[in-house]
C-alpha cells in the first residue's frame, strides 16, 4: 500500500511540474530599420497557468525610446490519453523609436515568474539613415501623384525653419515645424513631449485641425502644413541642440475593389535635429542699469498731473516696448524722492502672436506728502542691442512737480471752544404762571447712560485714530512697516500660484517680495542689494542659521533669473519649501 502511494505521489508530482513548464522568447518584427522607423519588440511567455501574469517591465534601453506597449492571448488544447492539457501563449509587444543611427542591441531581458527567473536573448538591431520602408500605394486625390518608386522619406518628412543660427544669450529664436507630404493625410498627432532643454520656451503656433498650403521643395510640389511654431530664448552660451519633433501620421491607402474603401497606415517620422549656435553676453561697458533686456526696445513716460496738492497723488507710467525678451527682464529701477511715496507698480505685459515683440507697461502710483516743488529724476534703462552686439541705454525725461497746500485743516484738541451768546440773555423775564408743569428726568433712562458710554469710549479711540494718522502722515518708514507684512503676502500668493504650476517664474515673485519686506523692516531704500540687506540683518539679533538660509535663497533666486526654465519640476518643489520655511523664520523676528 506505500508503495502505491509513493508511485502515485511521484507521478502526480511529475505531472504538476510538467504542466507548470514556462517557456520565454523575444523577438523583433525586422532586425534593419530608418531612423524615422518603428521597431516591434515582442516578449512571449507559454505555460498552463500564465494568465494572470501582468505586463513585464521593460528596463530603459540605450539608443531606444520606448513609446508603449500591447498585450495578447492565446490558447491551445490537446488531449493526450484521454487527459485534457491546455497551453496559454501571452504576448507582450513593445514599440521602440531609435533615437541614433548606428549598429545597437536591445539587451537580454530578465523576467521573474513566480520563483524562476528567465532570460531573453540579445537581439542586433541596425539603424540607417531616413526610412526603409517603402513608399504606400495610395489613391491620393493631389495633382501631384507621390512617387511609389522612392522611400517613403522622399514623399513624406517634417523640416524645421530656423530664422537664426547665430545668437546672444536670451536673444529670440523662432522655430517652425513644417510637414511636407504627397500622401492623402487621413489623421496626425504629436507623439510625445518635446524637451526643449538649455531654452525658454513661448508656443506661438499649434493647429486645431488638419490644413495644407501648396508649396514647391526642390523643384516638386508638396502639400505642406505648418504643425507648430516656437519661440526660443537661450538661457546659456554654446552650441544648443534644437530637439526634433516626432509625429505619428495615418496614410490612406489605395482600395482595391469597389466594396474595398480602403484603410490607414500609420508612420512615424521625426525632422533631423539642428543646432544653434549661442554667445555669451560681454561682460565689459555693462552699465549698473542694465536689465538683462536683450533685444531692440524703445523707451517713453509719461505722468498724469505735476500741480497737486499735500495728500494728492498722481500715476507715473514707464513703457517699454520692442522686440525681445520682454518677460524675463527685471523693470527700471527708480530713485527715492523725499516726501513723495511710491507705492508698488503695477506691471503689465502685452506680447503680440509671435511671441518676441511687444510692450512692458509699468505703472506707478506716487503721494505727495510735503509742500514744495520737486523734481522727479529720469530713469535709465539699459538693453543689450542684438543687431550692433552692444549696450544701448535710453533714459526717461525729468519731470517737474509742484505741490500746494492740502484741504484738510487739523484743529488742535486743547482749543478754546468758541462762545456763543445769545441776543437779549442779560434780561431775567418774570414767571407770572402759578400752574407747575411736570420735568421728564433721563437720569433713569437706558438710552441716556447708553450715549454717555459710546462717548466715553471713542475719545481714547478718537485719540488713537489721529496718532495713527499723524504717523503715517510724516513717517515714511512707519508706513512701510506697517504695510511689509501685506506686500510679503501679496508676493508670496503669487510665488504659490507659479510654483503649482511648476513655473520658474516663482524665483522672482519670491526675491522681489522677500526683498521688499526685509527692505520695509529694516528702514532701507527698496531696490537696495542683497549684500546690503544681508549685512544689515546681521547686526540684528537673528541667528546665524537663518541668514545663512536667506543667503542661499537670494542666490538661487539670481540664478534662476539668468536660466529661466532650467530648473526642473523636482527643484522648484524644493526650492518652494525653502522659501516657505524662510519666510516662516523670519517674519517671527520683530525688527
Amino acid at each position: 500500500m506505500k508503495k502505491i502511494i509513493f508511485i502515485l505521489s511521484l507521478l502526480l508530482i511529475g505531472q504538476l511540474l510538467f504542466s507548470q513548464k514556462i517557456e520565454v522568447e523575444s523577438y523583433v518584427d525586422r532586425t534593419k530599420i530608418g531612423i524615422s522607423d518603428l521597431v516591434k519588440y515582442t516578449i512571449e511567455i507559454s505555460g498552463e497557468k500564465v494568465g494572470d501574469i501582468s505586463t513585464p517591465r521593460l528596463p530603459k534601453i540605450e539608443n531606444f525610446e520606448n513609446l508603449g506597449s500591447s498585450t495578447s492571448s492565446s490558447s491551445n488544447y490537446s488531449i493526450i490519453q484521454g487527459k485534457m492539457t491546455s497551453k496559454v501563449t501571452k504576448s507582450f509587444t513593445y514599440t521602440l523609436r531609435p533615437n541614433k543611427i548606428g549598429n545597437h542591441i536591445i539587451p537580454p531581458i530578465t523576467i521573474k515568474i513566480k520563483d524562476k527567473t528567465f532570460t531573453t536573448n540579445p537581439i542586433h538591431i541596425k539603424v540607417s539613415e531616413g526610412t526603409t520602408q517603402p513608399a504606400p500605394p495610395t489613391s491620393s486625390s493631389f495633382t501631384q501623384q507621390p512617387n511609389s518608386s522612392l522611400n517613403l522619406s522622399d514623399n513624406l518628412f517634417l523640416k524645421a525653419d530656423i530664422n537664426k543660427i547665430n545668437v546672444y544669450v536670451e536673444e529670440p529664436i523662432i522655430v517652425e515645424y513644417k510637414l511636407y507630404s504627397r500622401y492623402d493625410i487621413a489623421n496626425l498627432a504629436f507623439a510625445g513631449d518635446t524637451n526643449f532643454e538649455g531654452f525658454w520656451k513661448e508656443d506661438i503656433y499649434k493647429p486645431k485641425s488638419i490644413s495644407f498650403d501648396r508649396e514647391t521643395y526642390n523643384d516638386i510640389m508638396y502639400n505642406v502644413m505648418l504643425i507648430r511654431s516656437v519661440a526660443l530664448f537661450p538661457t546659456k552660451s554654446g552650441k544648443l541642440s534644437i530637439p526634433s519633433v516626432a509625429l505619428n501620421v495615418d496614410i490612406r491607402t489605395q482600395s482595391h475593389s469597389f466594396f474595398d474603401f480602403g484603410t490607414t497606415k500609420r508612420y512615424n517620422i521625426k525632422n533631423k535635429p539642428t543646432s544653434v549656435k549661442v554667445k555669451p553676453i560681454p561682460q565689459n561697458n555693462k552699465s549698473a542699469s542694465y536689465s538683462n533686456a536683450v533685444g531692440k526696445f524703445k523707451l517713453s513716460s509719461n505722468i498724469s498731473q505735476n500741480q497737486l496738492n499735500v495728500g494728492d497723488s498722481f500715476t507715473y507710467t514707464i513703457t517699454i516696448s520692442g522686440t525681445g525678451n520682454l518677460k524675463q527682464f527685471d523693470i527700471p529701477k527708480l530713485k527715492e524722492v523725499n516726501n513723495l511715496r511710491f507705492l508698488d507698480p503695477e506691471i503689465t505685459t502685452d506680447i503680440n502672436k509671435n511671441k518676441i515683440s511687444g510692450k512692458k507697461t509699468i505703472k506707478y502710483l506716487i503721494i505727495a506728502q510735503e509742500k514744495g516743488n520737486y523734481t522727479l529724476p529720469s530713469v535709465p534703462f539699459t538693453y543689450f542691442d542684438t543687431s550692433s552686439g552692444s549696450f544701448k541705454t535710453q533714459q526717461t525725461k525729468p519731470y517737474q512737480l509742484k505741490i500746494g497746500e492740502g484741504d484738510l485743516t487739523f484743529v488742535a484738541s486743547s482749543a478754546a471752544q468758541s462762545i456763543v451768546s445769545m441776543e437779549g440773555s442779560d434780561i431775567g423775564f418774570i414767571i407770572t404762571d402759578n400752574a407747575l408743569t411736570s420735568k421728564n428726568i433721563y437720569f433713569d433712562k437706558f438710552f441716556y447712560w447708553f450715549i454717555w458710554f459710546m462717548i466715553l469710549v471713542l475719545i481714547p479711540a478718537s485719540i488713537i485714530y489721529s496718532k495713527e494718522r499723524t504717523k503715517l502722515k510724516g513717517n515714511v518708514d512707519y508706513i512701510r512697516q506697517k504695510q511689509a507684512n501685506r506686500i510679503l503676502k501679496k508676493y508670496m500668493k503669487e510665488a504659490s500660484i507659479l510654483a503649482a504650476h511648476d513655473d520658474p517664474g516663482f524665483y522672482a515673485a519670491a526675491q522681489l517680495g522677500l526683498s521688499s519686506y526685509l527692505a520695509d523692516k529694516l528702514k532701507k531704500p527698496r531696490g537696495s542689494s542683497t549684500e546690503n540687506i544681508i549685512s544689515k540683518i546681521s547686526s540684528k539679533n537673528i541667528s546665524e542659521e537663518l541668514i545663512e538660509k536667506i543667503k542661499i535663497l537670494f542666490e538661487t533666486c539670481d540664478q534662476a533669473r539668468f536660466m529661466p526654465g532650467g530648473f526642473s519640476k523636482e527643484r522648484i518643489e524644493t526650492d518652494f519649501q525653502l522659501v516657505k520655511e524662510t519666510i516662516n523664520e523670519i517674519t517671527k523676528y520683530k525688527f
